[in-house]
């Protein structure tokens, strides 16, 4: 074993103790590094924070808001907001940043505290310029806007679950609740709660495709969005310009058809209109022509209604009543009644008996069940088995002939 001299013993202890002083700070540093990336506090979730995407993304929408706001004469003074006040004094220029405080005041220093509730920017500008220049003739006074504030609102009622959703100065209720509503939430029947407990409702279908704005207002600070759940919905198809599921509110009925889907096409039979209800296990079918029409039509929820097409007449038949499965059905000449009977489920014998049918024509002239069918013919089912309709409207006969005995005794009782 070799032994290094004393001198070169201390050369090496030198150079190991001063490779250690360089690299322990920087040891030192990738520990801290470590710790505060990796250690959070027990029971609290690790906030990561925006990415970088995301922060040019949140820069971005700041500066197009605040674009907006600047350019809008109408944009109202918000809590939040910042606002740049310069003016020149004695020949130095002064400049000083004052916020719209939660109660809607701004504190302008020596020119004292006002109250802004109401305003909007433009209306601002002039009366804190009118104040500078008031104080100090020849300031050149000026207010301009740097920053747009925001504010959360919260969304109630039926939706999937209560949110806070985040708003400013130009949001409106449609911003609000867009992207928070649920299957059964009503767009129809939306009610806003302001901070002094005034409630409004809107119709944000009206302002959606209708374009009445004043049902689509601007949010404010303070103010409570409740939806409503929807108590009526309907589905239309057929020779429509808009066809869709569409909801009804309270007085609305036939009519609304028309208004909600845009209106009929030139191809539209309107003396055909059809309407399929699922009121229990199986579907009425109900036909009637739009124009003779003069009663209300009760729509009931889900209704399905279909404006068929003048081009159909040439190529469906039309099949309800007392069989299993009512509806439109391929023509296919020279096929009988039958048929078409048999491709909707065949008879309901428990409701029909007798094979008693009737049929008319596209015009609506009846039609002799031996002669063939044409393209464009309705073949009604009826119900007309007795006992069917007995078990049907025997209880309520058998009441009724209760109550005329129960009357009669009575009146004996009486007499006697």
């Amino acid at each position: 074993m070799k032994i290094l001299p004393i001198n070169d013993k201390i050369r090496i202890s030198k150079i190991v103790m001063l490779t250690f002083l360089i690299f322990l700070p920087r040891i030192i540093f990738s520990q801290q590094m470590s710790l505060s990336q990796d250690y959070t506090i027990p029971g609290t979730q690790r906030n990561l924070g925006p990415e970088a995407g995301q922060e040019e993304e949140m820069v971005e929408a700041q500066v197009e808001r605040l674009q907006l706001a600047i350019s809008n004469e109408l944009y109202p003074v918000t809590p939040g907001d910042i606002y740049r006040i310069t003016f020149t004094t004695a020949g130095n220029l002064v400049t000083n940043q004052i916020i719209v405080e939660s109660d809607y005041s701004i504190n302008l220093g020596i020119f004292g505290e006002i109250a802004i509730a109401g305003m909007n920017f433009p209306q601002l500008k002039k009366r804190v310029e009118r104040l500078i220049q008031e104080a100090y003739p020849r300031s050149l006074p000026s207010l301009t806007m740097i920053s747009t504030g925001t504010f959360e609102v919260p969304v109630v009622g039926e939706i999937p679950q209560t949110r806070y959703v985040t708003a400013w100065g130009l949001s409106r209720l449609n911003d609000v609740i867009t992207g928070n509503l649920g299957r059964h939430s009503s767009i129809r029947d939306v009610t806003v709660i302001s901070r002094n407990g005034e409630r409004n409702r809107y119709d944000l279908w009206m302002a959606r495709y209708r374009g009445e704005l004043s049902q689509n207002p601007l949010i404010r600070p303070g103010d409570r969005v409740e939806v409503s759940r929807v108590k009526k919905e309907i589905q239309i198809s057929g020779e429509v310009y808009r066809p869709g599921t569409y909801q009804l509110v309270e007085g609305e009925s036939l009519q609304e058809i028309e208004f909600f889907s845009g209106g009929f096409t030139p191809l539209a039979d309107l003396r055909r209109v059809t309407v399929e209800r699922f009121s229990g296990i199986e579907a009425d079918l109900i036909v009637f022509d739009y124009n003779e029409y003069n009663g209300e039509f009760d729509f009931e929820d889900r209704d399905i209604i279909t404006i068929p097409s003048k081009r159909d007449q040439d190529l469906q038949v039309t099949v309800v009543g007392a069989v299993f499965n009512p509806g439109r059905y391929q023509y296919s000449p020279p096929e009988n009644y039958m048929y078409y009977v048999n491709l909707a489920g065949g008879i309901d014998f428990e409701r029909n008996s007798g094979n008693e049918v009737t049929i008319v024509d596209r015009f609506g002239n009846r039609q002799d069940a031996d002669y063939p069918i044409r393209p464009g013919d309705t073949i009604t089912v009826l119900n007309n088995n007795f006992i069917y309709n007995f078990n049907r409207h025997f209880p309520v006969v058998t009441t009724g002939f209760a109550f005329i005995l129960t009357i009669i005794q009575i009146v004996n009782l009486a007499n006697q």
